[in-house]
């Protein structure tokens, strides 16, 4: 009875502290708050980056976008990379979300854009790009209102409405796009990317492709190619998937989003791409179904015949950490039997595009050159529009070592019959098709055989470090054991073995991507790999540090051969000065 007495009397006492004095809210909970006012700024870019692309809004905000580049040596060229989801936890959902081949890239170039925008971009990216445009944050409820109520709320403003907007039809959210795209051609044309040479072909606000999100969402060339393509999710280094999303566990059911920009940012400077609110894509939902590759020997995802709803992508604050996967997808209904589909978890972030053919003679002439190979856009025929002149029957003479397109130019103008002739230009563009692809592929096996021999580099470096290593046990008291230091020395001696025949394998691969590059132009290649090695982490310095060195010895062997490389002078850029000492002294 004493302790009960004791207890409810302290109890009491608790219960009255705990009137007086709250407890002081979580970060979580404060984030809650409606009755807190902010800065107006923060409901549209509460987290300001110098490479951010704004587009003016009603009312003296902004639309902060984030441009997406994508390497490519003309409008036909795209990136294949890897959608969808490599683990499932439910082997029901594969027809949802197996992992799938996708493509990607963009309708612009640095040439299209406005000059702020320009400057941003050429001192990050160098090299061929085309670029897509997507935005920072998820649409907020106070840029909604400046668009769609066409009154300005006064300054500053209830921290709710730094909240993405959501509950809001397809058609609604088409809307508010087609009133903002008005707003900003009648005050900020200017402002927009516009094509070159035609200013009539403009780029306009919509709603993002599934694989333009998804691509984004992913980091983008920000991330290394082979964590993009073989994660589910992008690098989080020292971090967990909740620093960057806003979803619920078993443990903390959420009711409501955040405000933009309360987590982390993806590697490419986006926020909120992971839970908060549901995203809408422009892309009609179709099931993942197998079918037979090539040959008929492997089986590969395809998107099933039937288009659906829409794809609804990133998962929301209901949503688990399963769900807020880039590849992850749900399909949304334009209607049900109540109308228009809302749903109260639902918002959107719009993209920039434009279209693929815009109406200028310098884009034209692009096109059709990009569907020749590179030896047909090297000719002085093609570039002139002309073909080889005719001959007379009989008298063609077809060069061995020519290029194909240009020798089957001789035998159909040479050709008298209009059926053959016919059938030999039909033959002509299908030798066309086949050599642009192959000259595709023959860029992606160039990519990855100089991922290979960075990945050489850094093993070079590796076997320097146990020797290293094993220098520094040497030193050490104690170790003049004649025995031991015996075994030392035999492991030096392996070692350098080791080290022997990465660097004459690391050559070797020096020799043959040599001979795969047309000129020994690696520029564009160097260029998206700068693009994905940009962190500040010790891998992507280590491989920055190791394209440095193959951009060095590529350069050297292409103009004095791969003799005037020896394994020591290869060793002296990748190993330090000390280490290197160490190496030469083993016999």
């Amino acid at each position: 009875m004493i302790i009960h007495k004791f207890s409810l009397r302290h109890i009491g006492l608790l219960l009255s502290l705990m009137v007086l004095c709250p407890p002081a809210l979580s970060p979580a909970a404060a984030l809650q708050r409606k009755d807190e006012k902010i800065a107006a700024d923060r409901a549209w870019n509460p987290a300001p980056d110098a490479d951010d692309l704004m587009l003016p809004m009603p009312c003296g905000g902004q639309m902060v976008f984030r441009a997406v580049s994508v390497p490519g040596k003309n409008p036909l060229y795209d990136k294949k990379f890897t959608m969808g989801v490599h683990t499932l936890a439910d082997p029901g959902r594969e027809k949802y979300e197996r992992a799938r081949d996708g493509h990607i890239s963009g309708p612009f170039t640095l040439e299209d854009m406005p000059a702020r925008w320009r400057e941003k971009l050429r001192g990050r990216d160098s090299g061929n790009f085309y670029y897509y445009f997507i935005a920072k944050y998820e649409v907020t409820r106070w840029q909604w209102d400046a668009v769609m109520r066409e009154e300005c709320l006064k300054t500053p403003v209830m921290k709710d409405m730094a909240k993405p907007v959501m509950g809001k039809s397809w058609f609604e959210m088409q809307e508010f796009m087609r009133k903002y795209m008005i707003w900003l051609l009648a005050n900020h044309k200017d402002t927009l990317p516009v094509y070159k040479g035609n200013d009539k072909d403009i780029a306009y606000v919509r709603l993002p492709t599934e694989e333009e999100w998804e691509f984004a969402a992913r980091g983008g060339l920000s991330v290394p190619e082979e964590n993009r393509n073989q994660e589910d999710f992008h690098p989080l280094g020292d971090l967990s998937k909740a620093d960057f999303g806003v979803f619920s566990t078993r443990d903390r059911i959420l009711e409501a989003p955040s405000v933009i920009g309360s987590r982390h940012p993806n590697p490419l400077g986006i926020y909120d791409m992971a839970g908060n609110a549901g995203e809408l894509a422009q892309s009609s939902f179709r099931f993942s179904i197998p079918d037979m590759g090539e040959g008929g020997r492997t089986v590969v995802p395809r998107p099933h015949g039937s288009a659906g709803g829409l794809v609804a992508k990133g998962g929301s604050f209901r949503s688990g950490g399963e769900d807020i996967l880039p590849g992850k997808r749900e399909e949304v209904a334009l209607f049900n039997e109540n109308g228009p589909v809302a749903a109260r978890d639902l918002g959107f972030r719009p993209a920039l595009g434009g279209i693929n053919t815009p109406a200028s003679a310098g884009r034209m002439e692009e096109l059709r050159m990009a569907e020749l190979s590179l030896e047909e856009q090297q000719s002085p025929a093609t570039r002139s529009g002309a073909r080889t002149p005719a001959l007379p029957d009989g008298a063609v003479k077809i060069n061995p070592s020519g290029e194909l397109a240009a020798e089957l130019d001789k035998i159909i103008q040479a050709t008298s019959s209009p059926v053959v002739k016919d059938n030999l230009e039909q033959y002509r563009r299908m030798v066309a098709d086949y050599e642009s692809a192959a000259e595709r592929r023959e860029d992606a096996e160039i990519l990855s055989g100089l991922r290979s021999l960075l990945y050489h580099i850094e093993g070079q470096r590796n076997a320097g470090a146990r020797f290293s290593y094993l220098n520094l046990i040497m030193q050490q008291p104690g170790a003049d054991n004649p025995a031991v230091t015996e075994r030392n020395r035999r492991s030096m001696r392996d070692w350098k073995i080791v080290l022997n025949n990465m660097t004459n394998n690391y050559k070797e691969g020096l020799s043959n991507i040599l001979k795969k590059a047309r000129g020994g132009n690696f520029a564009p290649y160097f260029a998206q790999l700068r693009n994905e090695y940009n962190s500040d982490d010790l891998y992507s310095r280590h491989m920055r540090e190791n394209l440095a060195a193959l951009e060095k010895h590529l350069q050297q062997i292409r103009l004095r051969g791969l003799k005037s490389l020896p394994g020591e002078a290869i060793w002296k850029d990748v190993i330090q000065e000390k280490t290197l000492k160490a190496i030469m002294k083993v016999r």
